[in-house]
């Protein structure tokens, strides 16, 4: 592509991952979002919880001075306490409901225009999917009911690291289809790391869920068992045994556009999801995403 990206797309980063010493909703908050805020490469962001409400209060601040786009992200919190919303135990579905609607004020009170979730663990059994729907539309209801957002669900792996229920597009499709019968503005996120551990690739399984993507995470993973960091952990791009460089964020942009999720006007949010690895720094991490991502637009 010749000319500029931002008719087509807002790109941002996942900013938890890029800065992992916020992951747990503690750390330096505001100093981090400013790297991301004041950086005007980025036009969105994704954030999680942030639990001192003066921080939070500081940092609702910064992101609507510096006009960012803003999703709030649930999934570090459903993963750091293990909740899982298709549990066949009624009580652990309703402690996983309860702690992930209680972030819900937050993400208003931040200036998130949708709430990410995933899915719990996966199982053989048939009636984990409805379990899931049912949790996904009290979810629902309860976010429109609350704050007024709509949520969108991750897709992750479903037999590598995370070992989602939801790894696969076309039980995404089945489940968004669902419960967009009674709220049509929730929608699908996938994450190319993800595509990889779930054993697919972009070109033939994107377009199984194009009427329900709604945002993507472009990131990195490892497929080779062998690798120290094998599974989802989002190195950088073009490491050596990765998944992902330029190449294959190129193609995974040209699905975009041959999906019809990218076209002029319409401006999605496509997010970096690259966490710094041992010994490597944010800043670094934050230029490998920049670089990347220039390469494959210009040979796109």
């Amino acid at each position: 592509m010749t000319g500029p990206w931002q008719p087509y797309l807002q790109l941002g980063v996942v900013h938890s991952m890029a800065f992992p010493e916020c992951l747990g909703g503690d750390g330096p908050q505001y100093e981090t979002l400013q790297q991301i805020c004041h950086d005007p490469f980025f036009d969105a962001v994704d954030v999680g919880p942030i639990n001192d409400a003066a921080v939070r209060r500081d940092c609702a601040k910064l992101l609507s001075d510096c006009q960012m786009t803003v999703t709030f992200a649930c999934q570090p919190m459903i993963l750091r306490h293990n909740l899982d919303l298709n549990a066949a135990d009624l009580g652990q579905r309703r402690r996983a409901i309860d702690l992930v609607a209680g972030l819900f004020d937050q993400a208003k009170e931040l200036g998130a225009g949708r709430i990410a979730v995933m899915s719990g663990k996966y199982v053989p059994e048939r009636g984990a999917v409805g379990r899931f729907v049912d949790s996904l539309r009290e979810l629902c209801r309860l976010a429109k009911e609350r704050v007024g957002l709509p949520l969108m669900l991750e897709i992750f792996d479903w037999d590598v690291d995370k070992k989602a229920l939801v790894g696969t597009c076309a039980t995404a499709a089945f489940v968004a289809k669902e419960v967009r019968r009674d709220f049509p503005d929730f929608g699908l996120l996938h994450d190319l790391s993800h595509i990889y551990l779930c054993h697919e690739t972009p070109a033939q399984h994107l377009p199984l869920i194009r009427e329900y993507l709604v945002a993507v995470h472009m990131g990195s993973s490892v497929s080779d068992r062998n690798h120290p960091l094998y599974g989802d952990h989002h190195p950088l791009f073009g490491m050596p045994g990765g998944d992902s460089g330029v190449a294959e964020l190129r193609g995974f942009v040209k699905t975009l556009f041959d999906i019809g999720f990218l076209r002029s006007g319409r401006r999605p949010i496509c997010t970096f999801e690259v966490k710094p690895p041992l010994g490597v720094s944010s800043q670094t991490a934050l230029a490998n995403m920049k670089r990347t991502w220039q390469q494959a637009w210009w040979t796109l």
